[in-house]
């Protein structure tokens, strides 16, 4: 009977590729591991309403801007955004189309919804089962999870919320020019019922529509 061994000094080659795909193998599967926990927990969050602190930070870690604002998020795919004065502006998705208001210039900008994802990546939180997951890594550390985008010209290149156990507290992207905005959550309300006129988009008087959907 033959018996196979296996020769170190040949096998020390290997070695090296050998860890490596184990390492990266490692790496994967915890990638895996906490998409597959994000979209649970999202799955969870049928609606979730909430008032905000924002600060935005420059690379230097130096404050650009501070606001309040309020947020709802519901299932699926429908998003209310607001800023208060002195920096108001409303972002809406209604499912179909994205639209940004900008009072201080009077104008509506209407993007395709699918089309917008890539910028903002908030709104997969409200579809934890869109193929546009594809488009992202998710890391996972004590309850804090980190969306990062795979496209490397992507405008939010990061995505990071914070959960208290099963509750969404504090919200930070960040984007290609390594400026943060931070949102912390107030008088948070989850699951509760959200009228579906909060998402409905009416056009203010006077402001012009700039349409950028596809025609």
């Amino acid at each position: 009977m033959r018996i196979f061994t296996l020769r170190l000094p040949r096998g020390r080659r290997c070695l090296p590729l050998f860890l490596a795909l184990v390492l990266c193998s490692q790496v994967l599967a915890e990638t895996i591991d906490a998409g597959t926990l994000l979209k649970h927990r999202l799955a969870k969050l049928q609606s979730f309403e909430a008032k905000f602190a924002q600060t935005v930070t420059d690379v230097n870690n130096e404050v650009l801007q501070e606001a309040q604002g309020n947020i709802a998020l519901k299932q699926p795919n429908k998003l209310y955004w607001q800023l208060d004065e002195p920096h108001e502006s409303v972002l809406i998705a209604d499912g179909q189309t994205l639209w940004h208001v900008d009072p201080f210039v009077e104008q509506v900008v209407a993007m395709d919804q699918k089309q917008s994802v890539q910028n903002n990546p908030l709104i997969l939180l409200t579809d934890p089962d869109s193929e546009a997951w594809q488009n992202f890594l998710v890391s996972e550390q004590d309850n804090v999870f980190v969306i990062s985008a795979r496209q490397i010209d992507a405008s939010i290149v990061k995505l990071i919320l914070r959960f208290e156990q099963e509750q969404l507290v504090e919200l930070s992207m960040e984007d290609s020019q390594q400026q943060l905005s931070r949102l912390v959550f107030s008088d948070i309300q989850q699951n509760h019922q959200l009228e579906e006129s909060k998402f409905v988009f009416s056009q203010p008087q006077g402001y012009d529509l700039d349409d950028q959907r596809a025609p």
